[in-house]
């Protein structure tokens, strides 16, 4: 005889299945409906379509259909391929940059540029291109002067004692040009760019297999330097494509603040590829600019790559994420 607590093997086994479909799915909408609006895809590729025709994704358990994200893996276009966008599909040519922004305020007063900085870079195998970006000095002293220190000798946060030999520390001044890279692409919005792991970036850099154990990260800043940074404001809004943006606090306060030492620069800088005014309202301020015409189609390049789906190419449905071809900081100078 069977109760109402016991059930036969095959309902058991099918009310389970329909428990974790339905809890996947739902945890799966409250991801998506968490996504920031620009990271969201909401197109429905050719494998979803038969389901959402007859509306029965989830009873198929097809949660692309259901969800309406577009994964584009079989129809994808040829990510090396300069004409393909960052949807998979083949455009008719490759983007054209927007014109180089102009080097004034919001009230068109002029903004000096004081240092040039240049970022090579190489997509797959052959391909490359220069992002050559001028700053703001003079109107952004500390938060330039940080940046600058960024694509040289690089960043130290902690006690400078800890570089020498004799304290039991594996450590060194952070520097975009030994680890630096393009970690996310905003298709058509902007570009990501930081050192994803300090400890990572230290051990490629002396070829070694592995962190050390008694490696030491680079911290958050804070102190003195801090304040005057944070102090600063923004030289202008984001208002046109080719703006150099970094957090309110200067390199490493990007991310959630919750990242640990050795992700806490994953996120340093942004440089937009349209009118972003969203990140005005995000505690970021304009410190620099693209300077050409050939920097400008470069970044338009880049900002309509393919991507990785997904949050740091791990959680499907967005289209934001890494590149899908592998892209590497070829060389990085500052004058």
């Amino acid at each position: 005889m069977m109760t109402k607590n016991h059930l036969p093997n095959d309902a058991a086994s099918a009310s389970r299945k329909d428990f974790l479909r339905y809890a996947l799915i739902s945890n799966v909408f409250l991801i998506a409906a968490s996504l920031p609006a620009e990271a969201v895809e909401r197109a429905v590729g050719a494998a979803e379509k038969s389901c959402r025709e007859e509306g029965n994704c989830l009873e198929k358990f097809d949660i692309d259909g259901a969800v309406g994200w577009q994964w584009g893996g079989r129809d994808r276009c040829d990510a090396t391929d300069p004409r393909c966008g960052a949807d998979g599909k083949l455009k008719d040519a490759p983007p054209e940059g927007a014109g180089v922004p102009q080097a004034v305020d919001n009230d068109g007063n002029e903004l000096k540029i004081t240092n040039i900085i240049e970022i090579q870079l190489q997509i797959g195998k052959s391909e490359k291109g220069t992002i050559t970006l001028g700053l703001y000095g003079d109107a952004l002293p500390a938060s330039v002067s940080q940046f600058a220190e960024f694509f040289g000798d690089g960043i130290v946060t902690t006690s400078k004692l800890m570089l020498q030999d004799g304290y039991g520390v594996s450590t060194s001044p952070l520097s975009f040009s030994t680890g630096g890279t393009l970690t996310v692409i905003y298709p058509q919005n902007r570009l990501e760019f930081g050192i994803p792991s300090q400890g990572i970036s230290y051990a490629k850099g002396r070829s070694l297999n592995k962190i050390p154990d008694n490696f030491l990260a680079q911290p958050r800043p804070n102190g003195p330097i801090l304040e005057s940074i944070s102090k600063e404001k923004s030289a202008r809004q984001h208002s046109v494509a080719g703006l150099l943006s970094i957090p309110k606090k200067g390199l490493g306060s990007g991310g959630t603040g919750y990242e640990s030492d050795d992700e806490a620069f994953a996120s340093c800088f942004e440089i937009t590829a349209t009118s972003v005014p969203s990140l005005d309202k995000e505690n970021r301020k304009v410190i620099g600019q693209v300077m050409d015409e050939q920097s400008m189609a470069f970044l338009a390049r880049l900002a309509s790559s393919p991507t990785k789906k997904g949050l740091k190419g791990i959680i499907p449905g967005q289209n934001a994420g890494p590149p899908l071809v592998k892209t590497t900081i070829a060389s990085s100078t500052i004058k």
